[in-house]
């Protein structure tokens, strides 16, 4: 073979390889899998309240696969109207596709659990004992028990909250006790409250004692919104003591973001003062059973102000879609032809058009590209041989086979340098779901601390986990978990741990939010 007979022959090959390359890169764009969840915000003024998650499509499901993500939308405060009033279209682009609703759960359908705890006066004369006592004698008094059982048998309980919802009922006079424990709502009736004769000879009304169990009772369970009903006369044993009491109780109520409520009954002998303000600060002033009853019903139906709604990623009948190229797009929600939220929210996983069709274009060209280097990688072989002697082969030298995977090994700091001055490993902490998806935590060198707020070195939006939750340390012996007395405790790997030598790929859960452990080996 001539040099330039050999150096046009190089010269094909360099141009058949780079059309190569370039046929597989336009053939397609990776499939990344994940989501992205955003808070939403307050609307102008409006009482309306958008937050936005993003679906991708289940690899398990064989309808599902190749299809775009979908996002939910939850609409808090909006109306109630029909589907078609719905789009949802990217600001950013321009031409816009606008994306219909392709389906809507109501509240109860949905997975926010809700605790409810009613804190109720039990004192012999706001409940009555004309049952109880002989008639005509001075000491008897109607009270509300009787109708106001009566009217909660009529209060639907179970329409409070989705399944799992929880509820319970705190009485108080002399002292505060739990009548009906946290449990189904489907318990809160009232014939589970008693009759007359369970409260006779009670004084007092330690208002302040009913309050602080029922905020201790909720704030140990679990529940995605929490909700304190106070039905009483207004007052305590001790007024003064009373309003100091509150207004801390009230902190304490903010803090673990529970929604507070007060019903005020004045009996014949109730006096007329009120401190219960202190805890609540509108409260509701009634003047029958009745109408506790329906405050009560009406306070439900405000828990129940909220709809989900599912809008496609991609349009098939329209063959049109968002661009799903894992960046953040200004989503913009319209309602009955008015545009109520704008929201920046990032689409990811990425997908385009070319994974929603069946045929494997990308595959095909994949084929072809590979078919044509190793045909012409054949000729200037086959040519280099006629032109030129078979050379000697060498000895093949026989390939080892390689090791074994020995399993998960605790992950150990090295200096990468070679000496004791190397630069150390790093750690990382990525959260795989809530408002923080994705983003990169690095661990600091010694001490880490993760919780919701300052002074923790990792903060992350999650109402279900401590102020400080938990902490990481390195050293030359690895990474170490935690846990420093957290409320809802520390997991790895669905497990829960008090301290923990964290392993490459950990899953971390803390709250509700799912961290993968992550470091360099």
């Amino acid at each position: 073979m001539t040099p330039a007979y050999a150096l046009r022959w190089l010269r094909w090959l360099q141009f058949s390889v780079i059309v190569a390359l370039g046929l597989v890169y336009l053939g397609g764009v990776a499939l990344a899998d994940g989501g992205e969840k955003s808070a939403g915000g307050d609307t102008g003024g409006s009482g309306l309240e958008v937050l936005y998650e993003i679906k991708a499509a289940d690899p398990k499901d064989p309808k599902q696969e190749g299809k775009a993500p979908t996002i939910e939308a939850t609409i808090i405060g909006g109306p109630m109207t029909t589907n078609d009033k719905f789009t949802l279209r990217d600001g950013n682009a321009k031409t816009p596709s606008e994306m219909h609703v392709i389906g809507k759960r109501d509240f109860n359908q949905g997975t926010e659990t809700v605790a409810i705890a009613i804190v109720m006066n039990t004192w012999e004369i706001w409940v009555g004992n004309d049952q109880v006592v002989a008639p005509g004698e001075p000491d008897l008094y109607p009270g509300v028990l009787v109708s106001l059982e009566q009217a909660l048998d009529g209060v639907h309980f179970t329409e409070a909250g989705p399944p799992g919802s929880k509820g319970m009922v705190v009485t108080y006079a002399d002292k505060a006790t739990i009548k009906i424990p946290m449990g189904p709502l489907a318990n809160i009736t009232g014939s589970a409250l008693g009759n007359q004769k369970d409260y006779s000879g009670t004084k007092g009304v330690e208002m302040v004692k009913g309050i602080e169990l029922a905020l201790g009772e909720l704030h140990s369970v679990v529940a995605s919104r929490k909700v304190l009903i106070v039905i009483c006369d207004g007052n305590d044993t001790n007024n003064d003591a009373a309003k100091i009491a509150l207004a801390n109780d009230k902190r304490l109520a903010q803090k673990d973001r529970i929604q507070t409520f007060a019903i005020i009954y004045k009996s014949v002998l109730s006096d007329p003062a009120n401190v219960i303000s202190a805890f609540v600060q509108a409260p509701t002033t009634v003047t029958t059973a009745e109408n506790i009853a329906s405050t009560i019903s009406t306070i439900i139906k405000r828990m129940n102000d909220r709809y989900y709604l599912t809008f496609s990623g991609f349009d098939e009948k329209t063959d049109q879609g968002l661009n799903w190229d894992g960046k953040p797009h200004d989503l913009v929600l319209k309602i009955e032809k008015e545009d109520v939220d704008t929201q920046s929210v990032v689409l990811a996983p990425m997908w385009n058009q070319a994974h929603h069709s069946s045929f494997p274009w990308l595959l095909l060209i994949i084929i072809l590209g590979v078919i044509l280097l190793l045909v012409i990688i054949i000729m200037i072989a086959t040519r280099k041989k006629a032109a030129e002697p078979m050379p000697v082969m060498a000895p093949v030298m026989a390939v080892a086979e390689a090791p074994k995977p020995s399993g998960p090994m605790k992950t150990v700091m090295i200096g990468i340098g070679g000496d004791q001055d190397g630069f150390p490993v790093v750690g990382w902490l990525v959260p795989m779901n809530g408002q923080n998806a994705y983003q990169t935590f690095r661990l600091k060198p010694g001490l880490t601390k993760i919780g919701t707020q300052f002074p923790s070195d990792i903060v992350v939006n999650d109402g279900f986990m401590s102020t400080e939750h938990c902490q990481i340390t390195s050293s030359p012996a690895g990474f170490t978990l935690l846990d420093p007395g957290s409320t809802n405790g520390c997991y790895v790997n669905d497990r829960k741990v008090q301290k923990h030598d964290l392993v490459d790929n950990d899953i971390v859960t803390l709250g509700k939010t799912n961290f993968r452990f992550k470091s360099i080996n």
